[in-house]
């Protein structure tokens, strides 16, 4: 009974302390660590200039992280209080990995809207209009041209049929045997660049039997 007494003595202390403003912690310092200024920084300083004077430890981290993360520039955030007037958030940036039909894909498969578009990445013009099918064969196209020391500057992806613009030639393939087909490739490539002396154009492996090669 008395310690029941004590513990609600005690709430109601420290209650009574917090409404009177004796455990209140206002924000004067909000640090911001990132790596990139891809986001929107006016929308970001609007955001933090907001926050100064807030309570620190009453502070929605929740509400703060989503307002955060609505710019399509930042995939995440951590947010730190370090008490008693501290808060520091660091931003995690999307990467950009490919322009999808004049979109910006990033690599977890979100895509962005914007009037200015990056530079050097791949361009895939995709019919079917499927960004997550899309993400997944740039990836596996990447993943096995690079053994054969091929750079993706175009990818065209079509119901039936995939196109392959690379920094040395067009590859051509159904969409079906795309990866057996790369499997066929990388292990004749250096034969048939010993075998064909000038460069080619491009080749074609929808043939099990064989490339048709220009």
């Amino acid at each position: 009974m008395i310690r029941t007494l004590l513990i609600s003595s005690i709430i109601l202390l420290t209650i009574l302390l917090y409404k009177s403003d004796y455990f209140v912690y206002p924000i004067d310092e909000v640090e911001i660590v990132s790596t990139t200024s891809n986001h929107n920084n006016r929308k970001i300083n609007d955001i933090v200039n907001s926050l100064q004077g807030s309570d620190l430890l009453s502070l929605d981290l929740n509400m703060l992280k989503n307002k955060l993360i609505s710019d399509g520039w930042i995939k995440d955030v951590e947010i730190k209080k370090s008490f008693p007037s501290k808060l520091e958030i660091i931003i995690v940036p999307q990467e950009p990995y490919a322009i999808y039909n004049s979109q910006i894909l990033m690599k977890d498969g979100s895509v962005l809207k914007s009037k200015v578009l990056p530079k050097n990445l791949v361009i895939v013009v995709d019919k079917t209009n499927n960004k997550l099918d899309s993400l997944e064969l740039l990836m596996l196209c990447n993943e096995m041209l690079a053994k054969i020391d091929l750079n993706i500057i175009k990818l065209e992806i079509y119901d039936s049929i995939i196109k392959i613009n690379t920094s040395s030639n067009l590859l051509i393939s159904d969409r079906k045997n795309l990866e057996l087909n790369l499997k066929r490739l990388i292990e004749s490539f250096d034969n048939l660049q010993t075998l064909f002396k000038k460069d080619i154009k491009s080749i074609d492996m929808r043939y099990s039997n064989g490339f048709a090669i220009k």
